[in-house]
C-alpha cells in the first residue's frame, strides 16, 4: 500500500481505539522504551509531546522517569516553524512552559535551543511502519527532515499501537529508515 492509502487506514483505525485501549498500550510501550533507555542513556533524548485527543501514543510517563530517574540524560523537544516547514528544538525541563500550536501540538514557549547534531536518540511519532523500518506520519515530512540533520549514530525508535505492514509502497530518498518499532508486544530492530 502507499503512504497516502496507509495513512488513512491507520488514521481511521487509531480513531476507532477507545481511550482506555490507547492508555494501556501507551502503558506497555513506555516501559519497553525505558528498558530500552536504561541499556544505554542517551545524552539528548528527543521526546515528541503527544496530541491525546488524537489518541497519539502517550510519552510523558516516558519524559517523567527521565527526569526524576535518569539525571545524565537531557530531554528535548521541538516547536515547529510552519512557514520553514522545520522543527526546532529545545530542552523539557519540569518547569517548562508549554503551549499548544494551532494544529494541537504542545510545544514549549521559549527555552534552551539544542542542536541537532547533540541529539543521540529520537523518539519518533508515526501512524504505522513496515518491516523495513520506513514509517507513515501525517504527511509533512517535518520528522524526515529533522532526522536527516540529526548525526548517523542517532537512534530512531518509532512508538506503534500496531504491528509493522510488509511494506511501504512508494517510499523515496527522503524517508530516513526507523533503527527501533516499539509496540505494546513487540520491540523491532532494523
Amino acid at each position: 500500500m502507499t503512504k497516502t492509502e496507509l495513512r488513512k487506514y491507520y488514521l481511521n483505525q487509531r480513531k476507532k481505539l477507545a481511550p482506555q485501549e490507547v492508555n494501556t498500550q501507551s502503558t506497555a510501550i513506555q516501559l519497553k522504551l525505558i528498558e530500552l533507555l536504561k541499556d544505554k542513556p542517551p545524552a539528548y533524548l528527543h521526546v515528541f509531546l503527544p496530541i491525546l485527543k488524537n489518541n497519539e501514543i502517550d510519552t510523558w510517563q516516558v519524559i517523567q522517569h527521565i527526569w526524576y530517574n535518569m539525571p545524565q540524560t537531557q530531554v528535548v523537544t521541538s516547536v515547529t516553524d510552519f512557514k520553514r516547514k522545520v522543527m526546532l528544538n529545545y530542552l523539557l525541563k519540569p518547569d517548562t512552559v508549554l503551549i499548544e500550536n494551532s494544529w494541537g501540538i504542545t510545544e514549549p514557549q521559549g527555552g534552551t535551543p539544542v542542536a541537532d547534531a547533540l541529539i543521540d536518540w529520537v523518539i519518533v511519532p508515526l501512524l504505522c511502519f513496515d518491516q523495513h523500518g520506513y514509517r507513515v506520519g501525517y504527511g509533512g515530512g517535518f520528522y524526515d527532515r529533522f532526522l536527516a540533520r540529526c548525526t548517523p549514530k542517532t537512534k530512531k525508535t518509532g512508538v506503534s499501537l500496531f504491528s509493522p505492514v510488509a511494506l511501504i509502497s512508494d517510499t523515496d530518498q527522503y524517508d530516513i529508515p526507523l533503527s527501533h518499532c516499539i509496540t505494546p508486544t513487540e520491540t523491532y530492530i532494523f
